[in-house]
């Protein structure tokens, strides 16, 4: 297989992981998030790596080396598309669960005023 067709593997694994991304937000799998992510830093050390071998080739092949980089940009952009969906899907999770978080903390308070009237009002009943 030459660089190019490697690369364009790559973009396309990295495609099905951020849509694989996308996915474990909408669901809430936090650990197949973390996966995803880890697996989308290898490639994009593979990508990286895999770009400067085919740049490479294509020189060497005389390709039209615009037509190349126009088409890696649009792959990027799709990327990036996809990444900046999955950022604000994260906020809206992270704002969602603060929400929680602030509404169980106030749910405590209140169980505890309630347990402290309550323990009050036992004492008072075994003084009589």
């Amino acid at each position: 297989m030459n660089a190019e067709s490697e690369l364009l593997r790559a973009y396309r694994q990295w495609h099905r992981l951020a849509l694989a991304e996308s996915k474990a937000i909408q669901t809430r799998n936090w650990n197949l998030l973390s996966d995803c992510h880890l697996a989308i830093k290898d490639y994009q050390s593979l990508v990286s790596k895999l770009t400067q071998e085919a740049r490479a080739e294509w020189q060497r092949a005389g390709s039209d080396l615009t037509q190349k980089e126009q088409s890696l940009r649009a792959l990027v952009y799709g990327l990036m598309e996809i990444t900046r969906d999955n950022h604000g899907r994260l906020r809206a999770a992270l704002a969602a669960a603060r929400g929680q978080l602030q509404q169980l903390g106030e749910a405590g308070a209140n169980l505890k005023r309630l347990q402290r009237s309550y323990g009050v009002v036992a004492s008072a009943r075994r003084a009589l």
